[in-house]
């Protein structure tokens, strides 16, 4: 915490603002892709994924752990509809999700067609056993 003016502020991270300095600097040479599903799209999301494994390696582990947990114990397609559950075809850590949103513009991660072609590009977002 830093205090200007007899206010409190956060200091931001001098690794995470080199991180966001890396990933807009990548944007750029990339051509500025707007989806995921582009040539340029693909090396700009692989580079979102390695930053937060990078950043955050025990989140990820534990976010890998949970995803594994949900697939094991995940009722069958008949169980979801009759007891209405509903059912997740993707997960996406709030941090690579937040990214996707900001660095492509307009793209929304969590419309299905697009978890579907994010899930098969990137399986490791793959939520349900069955796609």
């Amino acid at each position: 915490m830093a205090e200007i003016n007899l206010k409190d502020y956060q200091v931001v991270n001098p690794v995470a603002n080199t991180a966001s300095k890396v990933i807009v600097d990548v944007w750029k040479q990339l051509g500025q892709p707007q989806t995921p599903f582009s040539d340029s799209g693909k090396k700009m999301m692989n580079v979102l994924i390695a930053v937060w494994e990078d950043l955050y390696p025990l989140d990820a582990k534990i976010w890998m752990e949970q995803r594994r947990n949900y697939q094991k114990n995940e009722m069958s397609m008949s169980e979801q509809v009759k007891k209405h559950t509903g059912r997740s075809l993707a997960s996406f850590p709030l941090p690579i999700y937040n990214l996707m949103k900001v660095v492509f513009k307009g793209f929304d991660p969590g419309e299905r067609k697009n978890c579907i072609a994010i899930v098969k590009e990137w399986p490791q977002f793959r939520l349900a056993n069955r796609v």
